[in-house]
């Protein structure tokens, strides 16, 4: 992890907002050429609101009637704008303001509270997840392939791994869908190899489209680095308690392989508190482990395993290990 540099990340949105305001400047002198009477037509919308506003200011003489007739006017002249650009080769939305936020327009706040946005942003900044993008541009719900699910009986469970696989991922699929009204909780099991960690990145991905606030964390990160750090060693500084908070209150935690960290007390007790916390905000956390039902109940306890039946979907990923299949292929 790394300390977040909030002076970079205002910057950020400062060259993005300068960006897109040059893009649009490029994309109306290109419509000006192209149709001279949108010019003509911007051009006078400004001065008959440039009028009004010095007329009231100096004269104080306005009226309402004056106000209504501007406006009406340039309604008018917008209308007969939208016109000439729909029947052009241009977007009728080509001189829209471009933003790639609209939440906030680019200025990280929304209401001057930070944006979902930002809050990402910083994320990847604290857990330097930079290398996500790569990561979900490959791992998505566009490139999840049942191909590599046998769609043969396994003599163990009643559907075929080929079968079961494409029912957890059309209900995976059903909760980003349904995620603004219902955000449940998800834990993926299974062996090594079946797509446990890829069907989390197509959520992540999916979540972070949407414009959700989406952490990932290995068990170890999670328990070993972060929440010893902050918890055990008192670091608290101020980046490690914006690490903390997030873990409470992202949209969507994903909690990868757990099992592989150093179970104790310590870590029973937190991850009970990460369960109960954020469900009790309405807030989704996905786990995924290689342990089975059985090994999580010996591994931990019984109010953790409870939580999990009672508040989260249950989904066993099984089947051949996919990783093996593709060296195969190599070969």
């Amino acid at each position: 992890m790394k300390n977040v540099n909030y002076d970079n990340i205002l910057s950020y949105y400062q060259r993005k907002r300068i960006d897109n305001m040059n893009e649009t400047d490029r994309r109306r002198s290109e419509v000006y050429a192209a149709i001279p009477r949108i010019r003509e037509i911007d051009e006078e919308i400004a001065s008959s609101s440039l009028s009004l506003a010095r007329k009231r200011i100096l004269s104080k003489s306005s009226s309402d009637s004056d106000k209504d007739d501007v406006h009406r006017h340039n309604k008018e002249l917008l209308a007969e704008k939208k016109v000439l650009l729909k029947n052009s080769a241009f977007a009728e939305d080509y001189l829209d303001p471009i933003y790639e936020c609209k939440l906030c327009r680019d200025t990280g706040y929304v209401d001057n509270h930070p944006c979902s946005c930002m809050r990402q942003k910083i994320i990847n900044e604290q857990y330097e997840q930079s290398t996500i993008g790569k990561i979900l541009s490959k791992e998505n719900f566009d490139t999840f392939s049942l191909g590599y699910y046998s769609n043969e009986g396994d003599g163990i469970h009643s559907n075929t791994p080929y079968e079961n696989a494409a029912n957890i991922l059309k209900k995976c699929k059903s909760i980003v869908d349904n995620f603004d009204t219902r955000k449940n909780g998800i834990l993926i099991y299974g062996n090594t190899g079946t797509g446990k960690t890829f069907l989390s990145n197509c959520m992540a991905k999916a979540l972070l489209d949407k414009g959700y606030t989406v952490l990932y964390l290995s068990s170890i990160e999670l328990f070993d680095n972060t929440l010893s750090e902050v918890i055990i060693n008192n670091n608290r500084s101020s980046e490690n308690r914006d690490r903390y908070n997030y873990i409470f209150n992202c949209d969507f935690l994903i909690i990868d392989d757990l099992g592989t960290e150093c179970t104790n007390s310590f870590v029973q007790s937190q991850l009970f508190e990460i369960i109960k916390n954020r469900y009790n905000k309405g807030l989704s956390t996905m786990i995924s482990t290689n342990l089975t039902i059985r090994q999580m109940q010996e591994r931990y306890t019984d109010r953790i395993l409870s939580r999990i039946v009672d508040s989260f979907s249950v989904f066993n990923l099984y089947g051949d290990d996919i990783r093996h299949i593709k060296r195969k292929k190599l070969v």
